[in-house]
């Protein structure tokens, strides 16, 4: 009973090390005396916008196409969303989208979008690559947008490995539509 306790208690000890790690080995330690002006709380829940925009037609489109890179990269794209909402978090500035199922979002821009996209993807695998291609560029036009405006240096660090995983994604869906399904 003692040895469980104590594995217990060395299992929470380690959770409480990682959550203070993790968030500092990404960049999201505050800034302090740091103002987040409109524009960058503008620009980081858009992005968070986007990313679950990304996840959610991914997971959708992963129930059609199993065993595809869908399921895959929706799930790098939870990670891509959790890192900005860790770089809002310690700024207080709120997920527009907090609470929301797959498919469902705060504004209608980005549900009709999700509905488009999916509607898209539906088609055929080549036409859901395409959709993945579709949502990458745009994620990678939307975050050199976001870089261009010179962030606070953690805001820009998880911007800079937003893009360089978009990129690996794009790639992934090229292929896609290229006929390589592997």
């Amino acid at each position: 009973m003692n040895t469980v306790r104590n594995q217990a208690r060395r299992t929470l000890i380690g959770l409480a090390a990682a959550a203070v790690a993790i968030p500092l080995a990404v960049g999201a330690a505050p800034v302090a005396g740091a103002a987040t002006s409109d524009a960058t709380v503008t620009m980081l829940q858009g992005m968070a916008s986007e990313e679950k925009l990304a996840h959610d037609v991914y997971t959708t489109l992963a129930e059609t196409y199993s065993g595809s890179i869908f399921a895959r990269i929706a799930s790098s794209e939870a990670q891509h969303k959790s890192a900005l909402l860790g770089v809002m978090s310690v700024r207080g500035i709120a997920d527009p989208n907090a609470g929301l199922p797959v498919g469902d979002f705060a504004s209608a821009k980005w549900e009709n979008l999700y509905d488009s996209l999916v509607a898209k993807g539906e088609v055929s695998l080549k036409a859901a690559g395409g959709v993945g291609v579709t949502i990458e560029k745009l994620d990678i036009s939307d975050l050199d947008l976001a870089l261009a405006m010179k962030p606070a240096s953690d805001i820009t660090r998880v911007l800079q490995n937003l893009r360089s995983g978009s990129t690996r994604h794009l790639t992934s869906f090229q292929r896609v539509v290229s006929g390589y399904t592997r």
